[in-house]
């Protein structure tokens, strides 16, 4: 595989009060392998996200492993999104952000999830290397 590639940690996600609580869940996405996985001692990868009115933190993850399982996973990078935080605190900013990090790390895989997802649209979560 060669440099130039783009994948999906997390495709479009929306708040969905399925069981009319309205408590915030987590959602996992799925694991892809990270830049190291095919192309070695790659160590940079970019992570995008687009949110609107989002409340919840993503978390993008990552892990040594090469058949993952739940405890392998680690935190490499953190957004807390909050739509309703006061206007122009970092937090609000977030909720409806479109941006990117570069996420340092020789990674076998890496995976983003939404920890208490209270509401909003979380566009998508994509890995670049």
């Amino acid at each position: 595989m060669a440099q130039g590639v783009t994948l999906i940690l997390l495709p479009e996600t929306a708040y969905n009060n399925m069981y009319g609580n309205g408590a915030p869940y987590n959602v996992v996405g799925d694991e892809q392998p990270a830049a190291a996985f095919y192309l070695g001692n790659q160590d940079l990868q970019t992570v995008n996200y687009k949110n609107a009115e989002v409340t919840g933190n993503i978390i993008i993850q990552a892990t040594l492993a090469t058949t993952p399982a739940d405890g392998d996973w680690f935190n490499v990078f953190e957004v807390d999104a909050n739509a309703n935080a006061p206007s122009g605190s970092n937090s609000y900013i977030a909720s409806n952000a479109s941006a990117f990090t570069n996420v340092d790390g020789t990674f076998v895989y890496m995976r983003a999830l939404i920890e208490d997802f209270q509401g909003g649209v979380v566009n998508y979560v994509k890995l670049s290397y």
